[in-house]
């Protein structure tokens, strides 16, 4: 009777440890189902103490319309998204549908992110999809842009400066 005992609790223990790999190996559910767009494009742009943030995502056919169905549940998901995966200050927060390109884009203004005049942090931004400023992005007089793949989704990303710049792995200032 003892070992039909313990055998039971082996084999609870073992489904309850192979349970536990399982849901460690899913990845997070999507704030948004479909979220995954074709393509993204995000412009970080520089203007006094306010960097004004605009990410246009690329839809097929098919996610759009969903998109489409519950606008505002698409809207209040891509902003909740963007609090928790940046943790910043932001404000005048607006998402715009463009049917004829089947984009969805989310804008809205970042502050505190200004050390010094014209000087920004931008490692809120970079840390979390793990890039560098040095080591992957191209740099040109007045902007910083980098292409890839984020999330298994192919995105360029470009910092725009109204004055020619310089910079280190996560700063950028005046040249």
């Amino acid at each position: 009777m003892a070992g039909k005992v313990i055998i039971g609790v082996v084999i609870c223990v073992a489904l309850i440890g192979v349970s536990a790999w399982w849901v460690a190996q899913q990845k997070p559910a999507p704030l948004w189902q479909g979220e995954n767009a074709v393509e993204r494009y995000i412009e970080i742009v520089a203007d006094g103490p306010v960097l004004h943030y605009r990410e246009t995502l690329f839809w097929d056919e098919n996610q759009f319309s969903q998109i489409m169905e519950n606008q505002s549940g698409f809207q209040s998901a891509q902003i909740e998204q963007f609090n928790k995966k940046y943790s910043v200050v932001a404000d005048n927060f607006s998402v715009e549908f463009d049917e004829e390109n089947k984009t969805t884009t989310l804008k809205c203004d970042v502050h505190g992110k200004e050390y010094a005049e014209n000087s920004y942090d931008l490692l809120w931004f970079l840390n979390a999809h793990g890039l560098d400023l040095i080591y992957d992005f191209t740099k040109s007089e007045r902007e910083l842009s980098w292409a890839g793949t984020i999330d298994d989704i192919s995105t360029i990303i470009v910092f725009s400066f109204p004055f020619p710049i310089d910079h280190c792995h996560g700063h950028v200032w005046p040249a």
